[in-house]
C-alpha cells in the first residue's frame, strides 16, 4: 500500500500552483546559498556560468527539481578527492527554452543505469529510495519542461532542465 501511495504520487505529483515568470538563476543561487555547508563540507568548487533566464514555473517545484538535481550532484562528488570536486551551473537561453546545467565532476553514471535513472523507485545508491529523479521529472513535464542526463567526458555526469521562457512583460 506504501509503495503504491508513493508511486502515485511520483507518477501524478498533485496539480501544480499557479505559474509564473520565475528567475532561473536566482533560483539556483538561492538553493546554493542553502548547500553551502555541504558544499563547504566537500570542499566542492562551483562554478556559475551563463546569464539569468525567467521560465513559466511553479517555483516551489521549480526549487524542488534545482535541490534534487545540486543534492545527487553533491553525493557523486563525496564518491572523488576533494581535490577534484568541481560543479559547474550553466544557465542560458535557446529557441524559447531555458535550460539549466548541473555538471559535476563525479563518477559518472553507469552506461546501464542511464535508460533507467527516471524510473520510480530505481537507485544506484545503496540507502536511495529511487524517488527524487522521477519526481522531477514529473513536476518538469507538468510545467511543460524536461529533464535529460548524460555523462560527460573525461569524468562525470550533467542533469539538464529545460523550461519555456517566460514572455517578455
Amino acid at each position: 500500500g506504501v509503495v503504491s501511495r508513493l508511486r502515485r504520487i511520483v507518477e501524478k505529483p498533485e496539480a501544480p500552483a499557479a505559474q509564473q515568470a520565475v528567475d532561473l538563476e536566482s533560483i539556483v543561487r538561492k538553493t546554493l546559498y542553502l548547500l553551502e555547508p555541504e558544499l563547504q563540507e566537500l570542499n566542492v568548487k562551483v562554478a556559475i556560468a551563463g546569464a539569468s533566464a525567467h521560465v513559466v514555473a511553479d517555483p516551489v517545484a521549480l526549487e524542488q527539481i534545482v535541490h534534487n538535481l545540486l543534492t545527487n550532484a553533491l553525493q557523486a562528488l563525496a564518491q572523488v578527492r576533494a581535490d577534484e570536486r568541481t560543479l559547474v551551473v550553466d544557465v542560458h537561453a535557446v529557441d524559447g527554452s531555458a535550460s539549466l546545467t548541473v555538471r559535476d565532476s563525479g563518477p559518472g553514471i553507469p552506461a546501464d543505469a542511464l535508460p533507467h535513472l527516471f524510473e520510480p523507485f530505481f537507485t544506484t545508491r545503496k540507502e536511495g529510495l529511487g524517488l527524487g529523479l522521477s519526481l522531477c521529472e514529473s513536476l518538469a513535464a507538468g510545467m511543460n519542461g524536461l529533464v535529460l542526463a548524460e555523462n560527460v567526458a573525461p569524468r562525470g555526469a550533467a542533469f539538464s532542465l529545460r523550461l519555456p521562457l517566460a514572455p517578455n512583460p
